[in-house]
């Protein structure tokens, strides 16, 4: 409350107090126009200490407002900060070095697996190619003495064509 209104609040009272007492009663007796006057101004006061309060309360709302957005992009600025310098700590290159040369490596054990692996098919198959190869002379062995032994001749039309490998 504005000093002001408490002193015009105080002559109010002391008027009160002051008054001429009426006989017999609680009752006193007051200058209408005085007091008519005291009683306005101090609700004038009032008024203006309620204006005032309620124009320093937006101010504050406003500035509260502004002063939290500010607050907020001081935050997240600091926050990207700390990210930039938590990613160019010494600690940070290391890893990223130990991570590239782990890749690096893991290729390289790849690339020889992958070779390894394609030598022992390649050794499968070649082994699979010799046993074809046997089994066709053996069957172009087998063929031929039957051709001798039933004097079949190329020209036999119940003879099956021969393969020429």
């Amino acid at each position: 409350m504005d000093e002001r209104t408490e002193v015009l609040l105080g002559r109010l009272r002391d008027q009160v107090q002051n008054a001429k007492s009426v006989p017999m009663s609680a009752s006193c007796m007051l200058n209408r126009k005085e007091t008519l006057r005291l009683i306005d101004q101090t609700m004038e006061a009032l008024r203006q200490d309620v204006s005032e309060s309620r124009r320093v309360t937006e101010n504050s709302l406003a500035t509260l407002e502004r002063a939290q957005s500010e607050a907020q992009l001081i935050i997240k600025a600091a926050e990207e900060r700390a990210a930039y310098l938590a990613g160019q700590t010494e600690v940070m290159v290391q890893a990223r070095a130990r991570a590239a040369q782990l890749q690096a490596q893991s290729l390289d054990e790849s690339e020889a697996l992958k070779r390894e692996t394609d030598a022992y098919i390649d050794q499968r198959i070649a082994g699979f190619e010799a046993a074809l190869q046997k089994t066709m002379s053996q069957v172009q062995t087998m063929r031929a003495r039957l051709a001798d032994r039933s004097n079949l001749d190329a020209n036999d039309t119940q003879a099956l064509p021969r393969l020429a490998i």
